[in-house]
């Protein structure tokens, strides 16, 4: 390998050569306040926004379901007592959806007998607050509570960080032990495609080719998550975006897309991203002998996403190996030839 060191570019050097469209995305912690009466939930409303905080209102059982599932807020103010589904049992379907493990839900409520208490922890309640609501004491809890929330998050992001960190590792040992030994390249390709799609937790990795004889991608491999459709047959300059980002390509520059709804994407492109549910994606070039060979297209299509600088360093080093491979194949090829 270390013969190949002038024929591919070093993750050190790509490192300082990401491009983020959406280096923006920090905001303030975003609560979803649910009361049937109107009154209660502008004045809750204002004094979470007083507080700095980002404030959804829903006014009864259902919407709270729905606002939840559409903007996973990081924490849930629920009025116990509401017409048709009560707080208790909205608390409760609230415990029954994904990803909620960790987000606090607070229940305010006027009863503050013994047996509500129990009722409200048995539904799953993380505390709660009664009425008549005191604001300095209601803005307190609040910040303790998100306080605990965002430690609990932040320890289980840093588990799974090294989790796949681990599967990163097998990941880089399984191609350098390929490329120790024969081997074919095009199944090195439709393998890793497959790996990386599994472990960065994506709907869809596309890998293609950049044409040697006319301009334009050739389309080499794709893995998807069950449910989601091939894109072979669509055009590759919708996806890969050459007329936008071809000259970054060539510099080695990795394009990172964190929010579809904040990229400028030409409008041809972004309506069949959005046909395509693309909410966020990452266009890895691969530069073998310092030219553009290639472009892995990472698809997030389930919701919005903030690569994080470690994660695209893995993908630095994966097209670096990558190069590596494509390099050593086209040596073998030669040498076959010349025989």
């Amino acid at each position: 390998m270390a013969s190949l060191a002038t024929s591919i570019s070093t993750t050190e050097s790509r490192e300082q050569q990401t491009v983020n469209s959406d280096s923006s995305l920090t905001p303030t912690s975003l609560i979803l306040v649910v009361d049937d009466d109107r009154a209660t939930r502008m004045l809750l409303k204002l004094a979470m926004e007083e507080e700095g905080y980002r404030v959804i209102e829903a006014k009864d059982g259902e919407q709270c379901l729905s606002a939840f599932a559409r903007w996973q807020p990081d924490i849930v103010l629920l009025d116990a007592i509401m017409p048709e589904m009560d707080g208790f049992t909205c608390c409760e379907r609230l415990r029954e959806l994904p990803n909620i493990e960790n987000t606090p839900i607070l229940i305010i409520t006027a009863l503050d007998d013994q047996d509500s208490i129990d009722r409200a922890f048995d539904a799953g309640a993380t505390d709660y607050i009664t009425k008549p609501i005191y604001w300095a004491v209601l803005a307190q809890r609040v910040k303790r509570i998100l306080g605990t929330s965002q430690a609990l998050k932040q320890f289980e992001n840093l588990r799974q960080q090294l989790e796949r960190r681990q599967q990163w590792k097998g990941l880089f040992d399984t191609i350098t032990r390929q490329l120790s030994q024969p081997f074919d390249l095009r199944q090195l390709l439709n393998s890793t495609v497959t790996d990386l799609r599994i472990i960065d937790r994506v709907e869809r990795v596309i890998l293609y080719q950049q044409q040697s004889r006319r301009p334009g991608k050739r389309f080499l491999a794709e893995s998807l998550a069950p449910g989601y459709t091939s894109i072979e047959s669509i055009a590759p300059e919708q996806i890969v975006l050459e007329a936008q980002y071809q000259e970054r390509y060539e510099q080695n520059q990795i394009i990172a897309i964190a929010d579809l709804v904040r990229a400028e994407l030409p409008e041809d492109a972004s309506a069949r991203w959005s046909e395509l549910n693309i909410k966020a994606a990452l266009m890895v070039p691969i530069v073998l002998q310092e030219r553009l060979w290639g472009v892995i297209c990472v698809h997030q299509c389930q919701t919005s996403r903030l690569w994080e600088p470690w994660e695209i360093e893995q993908f630095n080093y994966v097209s670096d190996l990558l190069a590596g491979a494509i390099y050593q194949a086209q040596l073998r090829q030669q040498l076959s030839m010349n025989r």
